[in-house]
C-alpha cells in the first residue's frame, strides 16, 4: 500500500469513501456520494491542487488526502483540505504514510508550511499532533452560519 498521486479518475472512489467515513461518528455529517464528489472535484480543479492516494488489496481507495498550494509572502503554503482513511484501516499507518508522501512531494518545492483545520475533540486532532502539527497560538478559526440566524 504505497501512496501515489491522486488523479481525476480516482475522485469517484474517493467520494464514496469520504461519504462513508464522514457520515459516521464522530463527524456524523449527512454526506451523499454526489455532494462528496462535487467537493472533491472542486478542490481537484482548483489552482495548486496536490493529492495522494493509497489503494487496498482489491484496488479500492483505502485513504487519500488533498489540498492546494497557495502563494505566500515567501514561497508557498499548503492548505490540507481533506484527509480520509477507511474506518477499518485507521490506526494501521495509512494516514501517516499518506502525510509523509505528501511532505516529500511538497519538500521538492518552495513550500514553507502545511496548515489545516479540524475539530479539537475528535481523534483526528491527536493524529495530526502526532505528526508534529501544533495548535496555533497566534491564529484562530472563525465560522458564522448564514441560514436560520
Amino acid at each position: 500500500m504505497q501512496p501515489r498521486p491522486l488523479e481525476e479518475g480516482d475522485l469517484e472512489g474517493c467520494a464514496t469513501l469520504f461519504a462513508q467515513v464522514f457520515s459516521a461518528p464522530p463527524w456524523s455529517e449527512p454526506w451523499s456520494i454526489e455532494r462528496a464528489l462535487a467537493r472533491l472535484e472542486h478542490f481537484h480543479a482548483s489552482p495548486g491542487f496536490v493529492g495522494m492516494l493509497v489503494s487496498g488489496e482489491r484496488g479500492e481507495v483505502a485513504g487519500f488526502l488533498l489540498g492546494n498550494l497557495e502563494p505566500y509572502v515567501e514561497g508557498q503554503l499548503f492548505y490540507l483540505r481533506e484527509m480520509c482513511v477507511a474506518t477499518h484501516r485507521q490506526g494501521q499507518g495509512v494516514g501517516s504514510r499518506l502525510y509523509h508522501a505528501l511532505a516529500r512531494e511538497l519538500a521538492s518545492g518552495d513550500v514553507r508550511a502545511v496548515y489545516l483545520a479540524t475539530g479539537r475533540a475528535i481523534p483526528a486532532a491527536d493524529f495530526y499532533q502526532g505528526l508534529g502539527f501544533r495548535r496555533s497560538e497566534s491564529m484562530t478559526f472563525y465560522a458564522k452560519g448564514l441560514k436560520g440566524e
